[in-house]
């Protein structure tokens, strides 16, 4: 009985294998429809689209303690020179039609945050950086708010997420209080990172990259260093 259990057993499991075999040969020789799909043109239908008007509508706000450009950060990393002598605490508030979007964002360090630089109303093709020695650059080679989308493009350190309240509490902040907010994403390093690139002419600059702007005047007003302790 023992025997005849174990040969019906593997005569079975021989069935099976043959069964996953010929599946196998059927996959291979008759290939998923999708397999065969030919490549589109599905740009073609739509490229009298790209020169019309783009209207944006902001998914949310910031809360900042800047309400001038004067002393706020021109980049999210520079703490020197800026108001209250440091990295400022600010907040994403976004609109209430927004609900479950922050879901799984409190797992990232750090977030890109589009906004719209609502208060710029002109730009100019050649500027004069804060930093370096007087050369006029392309704005397309220099970090100028002074743009003619006036998108700005801002990595945030978090410091926690509401999903609830809808807001975001991030450090380093570079962006006005009031300020339109277009779109969230995560930082995410395998992308978003390249510490080996050439950074063109602030390479070349004397000192840190994150250094203070250049002033024409000394001392700095009093707002823009720590306050004492």
């Amino acid at each position: 009985m023992i025997i005849s259990f174990c040969v019906a057993q593997s005569a079975a499991v021989a069935r099976v294998g043959v069964l996953r075999c010929s599946e196998a040969a059927h996959r291979s020789s008759s290939p998923d429809p999708r397999s065969l799909r030919p490549p589109l043109s599905y740009t073609d239908q739509f490229a009298d689209r790209a020169n019309e008007p783009i209207t944006l509508t902001p998914i949310g706000w910031v809360r900042s303690p800047y309400t001038e450009r004067f002393g706020t950060p021109r980049q999210p990393v520079v703490e020197t020179q800026v108001l209250g002598g440091g990295a400022q605490l600010a907040e994403i508030e976004l609109a209430p039609e927004m609900e479950h979007t922050l879901r799984g964002l409190d797992g990232f360090d750090f977030c890109w945050v589009i906004s719209h630089m609502h208060l710029n109303t002109n730009w100019r093709r050649l500027v004069k950086p804060p930093r370096g020695d007087g050369t006029r650059r392309g704005v397309f080679a220099t970090r100028a708010p002074h743009r003619p989308s006036q998108l700005a493009l801002s990595a945030l350190r978090i410091e926690s997420v509401d999903e609830a309240a809808l807001r975001i509490r991030v450090r380093g902040c570079d962006l006005l209080d009031g300020t339109p907010v277009l779109d969230v994403k995560p930082y995410v390093p395998y992308a978003d990172a390249f510490p080996d690139a050439r950074a063109g002419w602030i390479d070349e600059l004397d000192g840190q990259p994150d250094g203070p702007d250049d002033l024409e005047y000394w001392p700095p007003p009093a707002h823009l260093s720590k306050p004492d302790t």
